[in-house]
C-alpha cells in the first residue's frame, strides 16, 4: 500500500513538473516569434543575431512587459474564480460565565451559564443563470490578449531600435574611417598650397581657405566620434550591459542584405499590426462589458449552505449541522446607477470604434510613408553610388594626367577629396536604405517583408 501511495505521489509531482515546463515552453515560444529571427537572418549578420538574443535575455523593458502579461493572466484566473463556489470556515467557540438569573417567559434559570460550539463549513455560490460572471471572465481574457499585443509591439519596437542603432553605428564607423582619410588628404593639400604660395603660384587667400576647410573636416570628425560614443551607450542600455562594454559589430564592407523592395502592400498585410489587433480586441472587450451591464439589471440567485458541527457541549450527540438554500436578490432602486453604467459602456464602445477607425488610417499612412521612404532612399542610393563611380573614374584620369605631367599633385588631391565625399554620401544612403527596410518592417507590425504580397 505504501508503495502504491509513493508511486502516485511521484507521478503527480512529475506531471506537475511536466505541465509547468510545457507552459513555460509555450510562453517562450510565442515570445521568440515576436523576436522574429527569420527576418533578421536576411541581413546575414551573426553579430546582429547575437545582439538580438542578448536583447531578448536582458532588456529591462521586455522583462516588464512579460510581467504585465503575467499580471493580466492572474486577473483572468481571479475572474474565473468568481465563477466557482466560495467555501470557507466561519466557526465560533464561546462561553457565557455564571451571571444573574436568565428569564425565559415563566421559566427562570438561576446563575445562567452556557457554552456554544459552532464549527461549520460555509458555502455560497452565485448561480450564473444569465452568464454574467462568465462574460466578465471573457472580458478579462480579451484584456489579456490586448496586453500580449502591447508586448508584441514592445518587441517589434525594441528590436527595430536595436537594429537601427546597430547599422547606424556601422555607418558611423565607416564615415569616421573616410573622414580620417579626408583630413589626411586635406593636410597634404594644405602643404601643397603652402608650397605654391612660397614659390608665388598661389596667394594667401588660397592658403587660408585650405586651412579653413581643414577646421571644418576636423569639426566633422568630432561630431562623428561623439555620435559613435552615444550610439554605443544606447545599445548597451538596450542590452542592459552595466559594464558598458565595447559593442561588437560587423565592418561596413561585409554588409550583405538581400531583401527585395515591395512595390505595393495590400491592406491585409497591415492588419497584423499589434495596435490594429489590439483595437479590435478592445471593441470585443467593450462589447462584452455592454452585455455584462445589461445582465446587471437582472436578479441574482445565490446558493448558500452550511455543513458541520453545532452544539452546546463538546460531548453532545446529534450535533450534525446541514442547511442549503437559494437567496434571490434584485436591486429595486439605486438612483439609476446601473442604467448610467450601461450607457457608459455604450459610450465606451463608440469611443473604441472611433479609435479603431483612426488606428486603421494611421496604419495605412505609416506603412505608405515607410514604403515611399524606402523606395526614395533606394533611388537616391543608386544615384549617389553612380556619382561615386564617376568620381572614381575622374580620379583615375587625373592620375594618368599627373603621370604624363599635365596635372599636378594639387589637382589629384582635390579629385581624391571629391571621391571620398561621394563615398561618404553613398555609405550613408546605403545604411539609410537598410534602416528604411527596418522602418517598413516595424510599420507592418513585424511582418517579414518577403512574405508581403506584391502586385
Amino acid at each position: 500500500m505504501k508503495k502504491i501511495i509513493f508511486i502516485f505521489i511521484l507521478f503527480t509531482v512529475f506531471g506537475m513538473f511536466n505541465s509547468s515546463y510545457a507552459k513555460e515552453n509555450i510562453e517562450n515560444s510565442y515570445r521568440l516569434q515576436y523576436l522574429n529571427i527569420p527576418f533578421w537572418s536576411n541581413f546575414n549578420d551573426e553579430i546582429l543575431i547575437d545582439g538580438l538574443s542578448k536583447l531578448y535575455d536582458n532588456n529591462n523593458d521586455l522583462k516588464v512587459t512579460s510581467l504585465k502579461v503575467s499580471e493580466a493572466q492572474r486577473l483572468v484566473k481571479m475572474s474565473f474564480a468568481n465563477e466557482l463556489p466560495n467555501i470557507g470556515f466561519n466557526g465560533y467557540v464561546g462561553h457565557v460565565f455564571k451571571s444573574s438569573d436568565e428569564v425565559f417567559g415563566d421559566i427562570t434559570i438561576p446563575d445562567y451559564t452556557e457554552s456554544h460550539f459552532l464549527l461549520p463549513l460555509s458555502m455560497n455560490y452565485e448561480i450564473d443563470i444569465w452568464g454574467k460572471n462568465h462574460l466578465k471572465t471573457k472580458s478579462q481574457y480579451k484584456n489579456l490578449e490586448m496586453v500580449k499585443q502591447d508586448e508584441k509591439s514592445v518587441y517589434i519596437s525594441l528590436t527595430s531600435t536595436f537594429a537601427g542603432d546597430y547599422f547606424t553605428l556601422i555607418k558611423i564607423d565607416k564615415l569616421i574611417s573616410i573622414q580620417k582619410e579626408l583630413i589626411s588628404v586635406q593636410l597634404k593639400l594644405c602643404d601643397a598650397v603652402k608650397k605654391r604660395y612660397e614659390i608665388g603660384t598661389a596667394n594667401i587667400n588660397d592658403v587660408i581657405e585650405t586651412q579653413k576647410d581643414l577646421t571644418y573636416l576636423t569639426e566633422r570628425m568630432q561630431f562623428l566620434e561623439e555620435k559613435q560614443d552615444v550610439l554605443q551607450n544606447q545599445i548597451n542600455v538596450l542590452l542592459a550591459d552595466r559594464a558598458f562594454s565595447p559593442v561588437q559589430r560587423m565592418p561596413y564592407e561585409k554588409i550583405d542584405m538581400s531583401l527585395p523592395i515591395p512595390q505595393t502592400i495590400q491592406i491585409d498585410s497591415i492588419s497584423s499590426r499589434p495596435d490594429w489587433i489590439k483595437s479590435e480586441l478592445n471593441l470585443e472587450r467593450i462589447g462584452i462589458n455592454v452585455k455584462v451591464a445589461k445582465k446587471e439589471l437582472l436578479p441574482s440567485f445565490v446558493l448558500n449552505g452550511n455543513l458541520g458541527f453545532n452544539a452546546y457541549s463538546i460531548a453532545s450527540s446529534n450535533t450534525f449541522l446541514a442547511n442549503l438554500g437559494v437567496a434571490p436578490t434584485m436591486d429595486l432602486f439605486m438612483g439609476g446607477r446601473k442604467i448610467q453604467f450601461l450607457k457608459l459602456q455604450k459610450d465606451n464602445y463608440e469611443i473604441g470604434l472611433q479609435h479603431y477607425n483612426k488606428v486603421v488610417l494611421t496604419s495605412i499612412q505609416e506603412t505608405n510613408d515607410a514604403l515611399y521612404s524606402l523606395k526614395s532612399t533606394h533611388k537616391k542610393y543608386l544615384i549617389s553610388n553612380n556619382r561615386y563611380n564617376l568620381d572614381t573614374h575622374k580620379l583615375s584620369l587625373v592620375q594618368r594626367q599627373e603621370n604624363i605631367g599635365t596635372a599636378d599633385n594639387v589637382d589629384l588631391l582635390i579629385k581624391r577629396q571629391e571621391q571620398l565625399l561621394s563615398e561618404q554620401n553613398a555609405v550613408s544612403l546605403k545604411i539609410n536604405e537598410i534602416i528604411a527596410f527596418i522602418n517598413l518592417y516595424q510599420a507592418l507590425g513585424g511582418m517579414n517583408l518577403y512574405q508581403v504580397e506584391k502586385i
